[in-house]
């Protein structure tokens, strides 16, 4: 049977799988290259903003951002902490 946290794990992978098909949308690959540090920061703010309209796509309800995506963020952003 699914813990309480499985449950929760499951939610927020829905919505961050929806969030990805929104960036998509936003940012098309069709272009190739290096993104620059502010553009990535700039892609970043998005996502985070569109949060809350990824969860409601999904129907998962209001959902705090994931804190194990935003540790990445800052590590791939040059932030330990």
């Amino acid at each position: 049977m699914d813990t309480e946290k499985d449950i929760n794990t499951e939610k927020d992978i829905v919505a961050l799988m929806e969030l990805l098909k929104m960036a998509a949308d936003q940012w098309p690959r069709s272009t190739t290259g290096l993104v620059s540090q502010s553009e990535l920061f700039r892609q970043n703010q998005f996502l985070l903003e569109m949060w809350p309209e990824a969860c409601r796509r999904t129907g998962v309800g209001g959902r705090d951002f994931p804190a194990g995506v935003l540790k990445l963020w800052k590590r791939g952003m040059g932030r330990v902490n």
